[in-house]
């Protein structure tokens, strides 16, 4: 498996297997296809935020999105793991654990952090022996423009 930053090249390969995890039960709700087109340009950029194509086979078989966000309670810069998908026959192979483990190698911060939807339990039981644990805050979000 190789983990690389994403490129131009990978646009649509991203954009099918977004639009794939928007559409599965990983996730409360489906999102306009425009907000995926505009983060991959964002993703390009890798300021806020980078993705990362996860390859085997000659081909791309998922994704990972971190976040950078800074924290005062956590005491710097911290890592949002914003989204993980791994395309169905590619499941269980050991991608998602490869994936935080590269993250925490080479972007080292003083907290990590995710959100896991209440019913998927594999990926509570991944994200649980990779050392997370509830923090406790209920995370609301109020909808901008």
């Amino acid at each position: 498996m190789i983990i690389r930053e994403i490129r131009e090249g990978d646009r649509s390969a991203y954009l099918e297997m977004s639009e794939t995890f928007y559409k599965s039960p990983a996730v409360l709700a489906d999102i306009p296809a425009s907000y995926r087109v505009n983060a991959f340009s964002e993703y390009l950029r890798g300021v806020h935020a980078k993705c990362f194509i996860f390859e085997e086979d000659g081909g791309a078989v998922g994704y990972g999105i971190i976040c950078f966000v800074y924290s005062q309670e956590a005491g710097g810069m911290s890592v949002l793991f914003d989204e993980l998908y791994v395309k169905e026959n590619y499941r269980s192979r050991g991608f998602g654990r490869k994936f935080f483990e590269y993250v925490f190698t080479n972007y080292p911060a003083p907290r990590y952090m995710l959100d896991v939807e209440p019913d998927n339990v594999r990926a509570a039981a991944l994200y649980s022996k990779l050392g997370f644990s509830a923090l406790g805050y209920s995370r609301m979000i109020k909808s901008g423009n």
